[in-house]
């Protein structure tokens, strides 16, 4: 914790150094909100320093949504040092925890420890993902524990609660049974629960109620226009219309709500370009091609993602690796997939020749960021050696990740490399193994150090 605080001293005294304005604590919850993470982080990073206890939740808020998992735990240790001291610290800790996926048992409790503690200090927010939490475990769910916490809720008057309850039904697979309930509830609850327009959208067009749908969205409409229902009510309503698995689509309506947001919610224009390449009555190749360039232009990562595949895959849009380079590198950091296709564009030799150092550097961020695809591709890079000398050891140390991650592929490689590796070389393999498991888990390295042993083999 001392090292975290001298560190966000450091960066806060060269933030009053460099810039000719001091930190603004409601700057940067306004820069936060509009998606300026840049200078939230910067204002938020000179406060924390400062000791200003908002300032350090509004930190870890930013640090935790990072592909980095070390700044992940300085986020985690930001909440933290901030329990005792802000009401909203046992929340977002919670929440944090809630959200991790296979949580240890030691983990979910803290978690609901926390979540609890806020809920019983009078924040709503805190009860889903309090019911999240409880549903990971197989014996509350079936000894009807959950069931009468969340009737207990529901006669508080907590609206949360009613979405518990269908979370409840979704996991133990008796959701249809209780959709005239959920539709019932739901309806009543619309104006305090707004979550519940995407599930009552999704109830009417399964039962092809066009008249309660369409009263439905005329609501939803009215409330967006007031400033009563944020922008991805809308986004998810859209998504169910366009579905077909709710029944027949609606994907006129689906597009008129995605534009009515896209001025003020930038992916909504990464939501426009899939939904015209799902149904090409709305459009052709030029309308999703501009409407991801309006996504980048307004600054929306996924977008920039987004047409760096396209113009990588040459499907789509016609193929121009150059370009697709541009925009793959535009939606980094906060794309961390976009490492993978940039380290194929690199190690194929899109760009004309091999470039194995690039390759490496990308796949490696995009493998230690969990894609287990990247662990597949730098099997492959040092089992063909393309452009990099072939390397058995480094190749089936990859294809093991990738194998312990899922991915098919990760044992074929393994199969087929094992006969190239001598007997002393396994020690080799488990030393790299484990070498990348303490990158995985966040170790400090950075792409320099982390790379060097690899490097000999450029």
């Amino acid at each position: 914790m001392k090292r975290l605080s001298l560190a966000l001293g450091t960066l806060g005294l060269g933030l009053l150094s460099g810039c000719m304005s001091l930190p603004d604590l409601q700057l940067a919850k306004q820069a936060k909100n509009a998606g300026d993470l840049a200078t939230a982080q910067a204002n938020f990073q000179a406060l924390a320093a400062q000791g200003y206890v908002d300032a350090e939740i509004g930190l870890a808020d930013i640090l935790v949504r990072s592909p980095s998992v070390a700044q992940q735990e300085q986020g985690e240790a930001l909440y933290r040092g901030a329990l005792g001291r802000s009401p909203l610290a046992p929340v977002r800790l919670g929440k944090w925890l809630a959200s991790q996926p296979q949580l240890s048992v030691e983990q979910r409790q803290e978690a609901e420890r926390q979540l609890r503690q806020g809920l019983q200090e009078g924040d709503r927010s805190a009860l889903l993902p309090l019911v999240q939490v409880q549903l990971l475990d197989p014996l509350k769910v079936s000894s009807g524990e959950i069931d009468r916490e969340l009737a207990h809720w529901q006669a508080q008057g907590l609206g949360e609660a009613q979405l518990g309850m269908i979370q409840l039904y979704r996991v133990r697979g008796d959701y249809a049974q209780h959709q005239a309930q959920i539709r019932q509830t739901c309806e009543a609850w619309l104006a305090q629960v707004s979550e519940c327009y995407a599930e009552l959208a999704a109830i009417y067009q399964q039962q092809a109620d066009s008249a309660a749908l369409e009263a439905l969205l005329v609501r939803l409409r009215e409330g967006y226009q007031a400033g009563a229902v944020l922008p991805d009510r809308l986004q998810a309503v859209a998504k169910v219309l366009a579905d077909p698995a709710n029944g027949e689509p609606a994907a006129q309506t689906a597009k008129e709500l995605f534009e009515l947001i896209a001025p003020v919610h930038a992916d909504a224009w990464v939501s426009l370009a899939e939904l015209t390449q799902s149904y090409p009555e709305l459009g052709g190749v030029a309308e999703i091609q501009a409407y991801l360039e309006q996504g980048v232009a307004v600054g929306s990562s996924r977008a920039a993602m987004t047409l760096g595949q396209h113009y990588m895959k040459g499907q789509i849009l016609p193929g121009d690796p150059q370009a697709a380079e541009k925009y793959l590198l535009q939606a980094l950091p906060q794309e961390p997939k976009a490492h993978f296709f940039l380290g194929k564009i690199y190690s194929e030799g899109q760009l004309g020749d091999i470039d194995p150092d690039k390759a490496l550097e990308h796949l490696l961020i995009a493998a230690r960021s969990g894609n287990p695809s990247a662990d597949v591709a730098l099997a492959q890079l040092f089992g063909a050696g393309k452009g990099i000398r072939i390397n058995a050891v480094y190749a089936y140390t990859f294809a093991t990740l990738a194998k312990q991650q899922g991915a098919p592929q990760g044992q074929a490689l393994q199969e087929r490399l094992a006969p190239r590796l001598q007997a002393q070389d396994y020690a080799q393999v488990e030393s790299l193994l484990a070498r990348e498991l303490r990158a995985r888990g966040g170790e400090q390295l950075s792409i320099r150090n982390s790379t060097h042993p690899m490097q000999g083999m450029l």
